[in-house]
């Protein structure tokens, strides 16, 4: 049995993470989504594989487990009747950062990512709640490391620090292992880096490893980046996503207009790294 996960934001907020729907708040969503069975031990997503969307569960158990980087599973949590499975991913279709499988017969809903945004708009009381709990569930899966890739290398090494910059800016939950300390650390090195040049290692949740990655090539690995349709034509482009950046394209968007938003390490630039921001887009009082 997997062993369960402990992380300060799972422990002091657990019911707003996992909140139970009433039966009324069910019947709100049925029109957002599509009625599923899944058998004992069927898998319904699967960490760096994409997620299909957020499962409702009807009957029966769905087990959430994460893995620890040593390839053990851990518990994140168990949903019964009413609970939600996913995490603020699931709004854009995004790699699964965890396990979900049946524990017996299940009866769900599965509200695809379209879906959910719809559903976050039109719904505006029970989005708040789903939202909530998929904000938390991010923040607790990077507490707890799990689901992202595991940094093997020195702490102190700069292009450790890059890598991990780049993760935590992005919010990608993300394990450091330090060989000097961690057994299983020295043996990846072993194994794929002779080189010094190679170092740190990165090992994807889908098991391929990295020597030393550039961050658009980690960004590729976790399914950051989606290949890009060279048939489409956006109406658009907006480089730089601060908050002069996504102003723009909020607004764009608002008028009809196909918007492509790209920026070199992360969204939200300013409204990253400062405490107070006074004219920030939607907030007339600031944000801090």
């Amino acid at each position: 049995m997997a062993e369960p996960y402990h992380s300060p934001t799972l422990e002091a907020r657990r019911a707003q993470m996992f909140p139970v729907l009433a039966d009324e708040e069910i019947a709100r969503l049925r029109r957002f989504s599509a009625p599923r069975r899944y058998a004992d031990g069927e898998c319904l997503f699967e960490t760096g594989k994409t997620s299909p969307g957020m499962f409702v569960v009807l009957s029966g158990t769905l087990r959430i487990t994460g893995r620890d980087g040593h390839g053990h599973d851990r518990l994140i949590a168990e949903l019964s009747a009413g609970g939600f499975s996913g995490e603020i991913g699931q709004l854009s279709g995004r790699r699964a950062l965890a396990d979900g499988v049946a524990a017996g017969a299940v009866e769900a809903l599965l509200v695809v990512p379209e879906q959910l945004r719809a559903l976050l708009v039109a719904e505006a009381d029970l989005g708040e709640e789903i939202m909530r709990a998929l904000i938390l569930r991010r923040v607790g899966l990077i507490e707890m490391g799990a689901g992202g890739p595991v940094l093997i290398g020195a702490p102190s090494s700069p292009d450790m620090a890059r890598l991990r910059s780049f993760l935590t800016r992005n919010g990608i939950p993300h394990l450091v292992f330090d060989p000097a300390n961690d057994p299983d650390a020295h043996g990846f090195i072993e194994r794929y880096a002779p080189r010094p040049e190679d170092m740190p290692l990165v090992a994807c949740p889908d098991g391929s490893v990295l020597r030393n990655p550039a961050e658009n090539e980690l960004a590729r690995c976790i399914g950051m980046l989606d290949a890009a349709d060279a048939e489409r034509v956006h109406d658009v482009a907006v480089v730089g996503a601060g908050p002069a950046g996504l102003a723009t394209a909020v607004y764009a968007a608002s008028e009809g207009l196909s918007v492509l938003v790209i920026d070199a390490r992360a969204f939200g630039g300013q409204a990253g790294a400062s405490a107070r921001i006074e004219n920030y887009l939607g907030f007339p009082t600031g944000i801090s």
